[in-house]
């Protein structure tokens, strides 16, 4: 029945009903068929779009980190800049030589960086309790570090080959449906 779509001799053929079941059967899934490509086409457009703009935009995977620095471990009782400042809190020490020799072969003893890579901001400083007592850590920098995250790299290639395919076939599918 195939040759018969485009003959002249359909119209005559149609008369006979099985025929024409046959014909109407065709036309109801190519018809389907064809709003299934359609709707293909359409969601992989828009799932391309949605792909590749969470990729660009970071959503998934962010790439902004903020740096804390601490200096060292801060005792209890102490105040929280005392690696940085013990200078200043030894100035009122009477025999200040001896005492001075004393606290800076004390904090360089203590003095052991530690930074803080956080993808969020959490304030200037961050105080956590460790073992002999407090690390204290500050912000480094006011702007964010940003590293290349590869996840979103794989998001904005997936969306917009999604995108490209599903373009590709919205323009093919009356190739495709043909009937």
């Amino acid at each position: 029945m195939k040759p018969l779509v485009s003959s002249y001799d359909k119209a005559r053929l149609m008369q006979i009903p099985d025929v024409e079941q046959w014909f109407k059967i065709n036309e109801v899934k190519g018809s389907a068929t064809q709003r299934k490509v359609i709707y293909l086409a359409m969601f992989l457009i828009s799932l391309g779009c949605a792909l590749f703009y969470a990729g660009h935009e970071n959503y998934v995977f962010n790439e902004k980190l903020y740096e804390y620095k601490s200096f060292g471990v801060v005792k209890a009782g102490e105040p929280y800049d005392i690696i940085e400042n013990w200078r200043r809190y030894t100035l009122f020490i009477p025999d200040k030589r001896s005492v001075m020799e004393e606290k800076r072969y004390e904090m360089q003893v203590r003095r052991k960086a530690l930074y803080k890579l956080m993808d969020e901001y959490v304030g200037k400083s961050i105080v956590e309790e460790v073992e002999g007592g407090k690390r204290v850590y500050l912000l480094v920098k006011v702007e964010p570090h940003t590293t290349e995250h590869a996840g979103n790299s794989w998001f904005e290639f997936l969306g917009l080959f999604a995108a490209v395919f599903g373009l590709a076939l919205a323009l093919l599918e009356p190739r495709l449906t043909k009937q």
